[in-house]
């Protein structure tokens, strides 16, 4: 429920200025007649704007729709309502009242309006800088009573009987609200009107087709900061989360090499880092004649990369320090020679390779292979 906002009445035509009354904690506090609102009564935050609607242009109904419910009662009454006005072209704007104490049906209150008269109070409206989120027919400002009643709100008037309201016509008024006279109300009773029907409307005309467009990406007051904080917590989590997982594997890294470590010093003590532990190890091999240093590792591993590539064929070989086999491959194309490099590659040998062509005419490669 809001008790404070802007309540301005739709002007009669383009050059017509429109009353305004500004609502503040339940209390008219300010009021005017412009061709626009000015600065102080413009719209602020959440305060809603209400526009009066005059009471010649609608036509109120409130229908009885038997046993149903709210949502299908203000189906059925769109089209009843439609059916009982004057002219194709129109608008009902419906609510569901509930049910009548003496368990009647569901009672839905209506209003009809021509759409091209209600899409011209809007299109005035926006041009006087307004959108407003309510739009009222006058007369439902005034009191449901047992009694003739009339008010006059800025330049629209309207008179009421129960549920039927009018726009001011003594003959009409005679003839369908009788011939008593009307009470009409004070500027008091008037306001309280006014800022109980801001709080609750009866009825609102922006619904369906004619409902407040609302931007896409529109907060409510406090959701920028919100997401501000949201935005900010996404980015330290983004960050946070490469940052764990690497310096997950730097500690694993760091624990790898430290029990390495220790499991080397059982055979070279002397070894204080894992790079001189691996050389130390490859020495004490190789004195042995064994480990990766010896010619039969990389030897062999060149043959078995040879072995599914029919044609290539070692023309020399040699061993060289440092567990290094240095060879030349000779086969009838350059791709059969880069299979077998490929080969060993993929298998964690080391290579190196110079291709040429002999005078045969045959693709050569002067290679080495280092085992792993």
């Amino acid at each position: 429920m809001a008790d404070s906002g802007l309540i301005v009445s739709c002007p009669s035509g383009a050059d017509a200025a429109l009353h305004w009354w500004r609502v503040e904690s339940g209390h008219v506090v300010a009021r005017g007649q412009d061709f626009t609102p000015p600065s102080q009564a413009a719209r602020d935050g959440d305060a809603p704007v209400m526009a009066l609607v005059p009471a010649a242009d609608t036509v109120i109904r409130t229908l009885d729709m038997g046993d149903m419910s709210a949502p299908q009662a203000e189906a059925a009454a769109r089209y009843r309502a439609a059916d009982l006005s004057i002219g194709g072209d129109v608008f009902v704007a419906v609510r569901a009242l509930g049910r009548a104490v003496d368990e009647g049906g569901m009672r839905v209150l209506c209003a009809t309006i021509a759409r091209a008269t209600l899409a011209d109070h809007l299109a005035e409206l926006a041009l006087r800088g307004l959108d407003p989120d309510i739009i009222l027919p006058v007369g439902l400002l005034l009191p449901a009573a047992e009694h003739r009643v009339a008010a006059t709100f800025g330049d629209l008037a309207a008179e009421r009987l129960g549920d039927l309201v009018l726009p001011p016509d003594e003959a009409l008024g005679a003839v369908l609200l009788g011939t008593a006279a009307p009470v009409s109300l004070d500027s008091d009773a008037r306001e309280a009107a006014m800022i109980a029907t801001l709080a609750d409307p009866p009825l609102n005309l922006r619904q369906g087709e004619f409902a407040r467009r609302t931007p896409l990406f529109a907060l409510a007051p406090g959701q920028g900061r919100t997401l501000a904080w949201l935005f900010g917590a996404l980015l330290l989590v983004s960050l946070a989360i490469p940052l764990l997982e690497i310096g997950k594997n730097y500690l694993g890294a760091d624990l790898a090499e430290r029990r390495a470590l220790a499991s080397a010093e059982r055979h070279v003590p002397g070894a204080t880092d894992v790079s001189q532990a691996e050389a130390q190890l490859d020495a004490k091999l190789a004195a042995r004649g064994t480990g990766n240093s010896v010619v039969s590792v990389p030897m062999s591993g060149l043959l078995s990369a040879m072995q599914p590539v029919p044609g290539v064929v070692i023309r020399q070989a040699d061993y060289r320090p440092g567990g290094i086999v240095g060879a030349m491959i000779a086969a009838p194309r350059v791709e059969d020679l880069n299979a077998v490099l490929i080969a060993l590659q993929n298998n964690g040998y080391k290579v190196t390779a110079a291709n040429r062509s002999d005078a045969t005419g045959q693709a050569v490669a002067d290679i080495t292979v280092l085992a792993p």
